[in-house]
Formats: C-alpha cells, sequence, structure tokens
C-alpha cells in the first residue's frame, strides 16, 4: 500500500492537504526511483552479459516476461477494489471504465504467459499451431488486431494521457476539472510514460540508422514494463481519488 513519506508536492504536512489533492500523490520512491533503477539495472545487466540478460532477465520465463504477468494481475486486484467501492457502483461510466482495464489487464497477462503454457509447459494443438506464428496458446501471436493494434491504442493513451496531457495540466490546471477530471492520469504517471517512449523511440530512431548504439535490449519488451506500471499506478490513484471525493464531501 502507499505509504507516507516524501512525497510530490509542497513541503506541507498531509492534515493540511485538501483530500483531492492528497489522492494525486504516490511516495517519490514508487513513482520516480524505482522506475529509474529498474531502468538502470536493465540497462547494466544488457550491456554487461547478454548471454544472462537473455536467459534470466529476457527469455519467455524471464525476469521481465513475469513482470509483464505479475503486475497486470495485481492491476486486477485494483480494479476489484474499484469495482467494490459504492463510488463506482453509482457512476455508470465508472464502472464500465474500471471493468474494462480489468478485462485489459487480465489479457494483458494472459497473454503474456500464454495462458499458463510458458510456466505449466503444455504442448499446443495442431490446429492452434497452424494459426499462431511462434506455436502458442496465445492470440497476439495469430493476428495484428490482438497485438500491434491493441499496443498501439496502448502507446497512443499513454503519450497523450501520460505524457502530453500531464504537462499541459501544469500549465492550465483547470484541465483537471469538470467531470472526466477522474479519469485523467495524473502527473506521476509521466515519467513511466516517459522512460516507456524513450525506450521503443531509441530503438525505432536505431532501426532507421541515426546511430549503432544500444541503450536497450529488447526495448519492446522493456516499453510493455512501463506500460503495466503506467496501469497500476494510474488504478491506484483512481481509487484514492474516489475515496478522496468521499472524504470532501459535497463540492
Amino acid at each position: 500500500m502507499v505509504q507516507q513519506g516524501s512525497h510530490i508536492g509542497s513541503a506541507a504536512s498531509a492534515a493540511d492537504r485538501h483530500p483531492l489533492q492528497e489522492a494525486e500523490r504516490l511516495p517519490v520512491w514508487l513513482f520516480l526511483w524505482l522506475p529509474l533503477a529498474v531502468a538502470l539495472v536493465l540497462i547494466v545487466a544488457g550491456h554487461a552479459d547478454l548471454k544472462f540478460y537473455e536467459a534470466y532477465i529476457g527469455s519467455e520465463v524471464g525476469v521481465l516476461e513475469g513482470s509483464h504477468v505479475i503486475i497486470p494481475l495485481i492491476s486486477v486486484v485494483y480494479c476489484l477494489r474499484i469495482l467494490a467501492l459504492p463510488e463506482a457502483r453509482r457512476d455508470r461510466l465508472i464502472f464500465i471504465w474500471i471493468l474494462l482495464g480489468m478485462l485489459g489487464s487480465i489479457y494483458l497477462a494472459g497473454e503474456e504467459a500464454s495462458w499458463g503454457q510458458h510456466y505449466v509447459g503444455w504442448v499446443t494443438p495442431e490446429g492452434w499451431q497452424a494459426l499462431n506464428d511462434q506455436g502458442e496458446t496465445n492470440l497476439h501471436n495469430t493476428s495484428s488486431w490482438f497485438d500491434q493494434k491493441p499496443r498501439s491504442l496502448l502507446e497512443i493513451g499513454v503519450i497523450v494521457g501520460g505524457i502530453i496531457i500531464p504537462l499541459l495540466a501544469l500549465k492550465r490546471p483547470q484541465i483537471r476539472q469538470g467531470r472526466f477530471a477522474v479519469f485523467l492520469p495524473p502527473l506521476v504517471c509521466l515519467p513511466v510514460a516517459v522512460i516507456a517512449e524513450f525506450a521503443k523511440t531509441w530503438e525505432r530512431l536505431q532501426s532507421e540508422g541515426l546511430w549503432d548504439i544500444v541503450i536497450f535490449q529488447r526495448a519492446s519488451e522493456i516499453q510493455e514494463l512501463y506500460f503495466v506500471l503506467f496501469i497500476l499506478f494510474y488504478l491506484v490513484v483512481f481509487r484514492k481519488r474516489l475515496l478522496a471525493q468521499r472524504l470532501a464531501g459535497p463540492s
């Protein structure tokens, strides 16, 4: 759970903050220093020993793929906690939005684990092997409609909602007012959004021949790690917002 301590914003005590303002906060170690430290570790590991990296970090049962399963499952738990709140059940739009988030997180976790095949190791049926370009029991290797297109939509959402809107809101705070304010990603999602896009953009430019320097190994997997962290942080703050609205009472 979220701890008290160093937070984004002023040095005023938590008791002096408005509940709606406090809801936007996460510990600095969680939303900033942890993502940066993970990025640094991945960079160093990828360059120090590529064989070790490919075997234990970047493989199908490595640390990265495991995080793509575990973090979305934590997001599913948070979705259930949000849906259990009366504020979510009373608002149909919130209920549908979080339900979609939960189904998406289940899909992410299931697909990354090939719905358990990566860990249990069952043999893919012959009929499905013909449809799946990697011979696995998942959907994302059968069509771009289950992989690249949803990923592109998520990336656009992270760029617009996680980078552009939070930066604009720093100059124009009124952006975070009104009926749909509760749905906007908070500023604390900015670091993971930037790291996700930096990793993939660097690789894209490298593929265009602009430079040969490799920063992240398998940048797409790095991007996905920060995507799922983005979703988790968003859901944590979303729940805090609903609870803060209850504490704040009618405006």
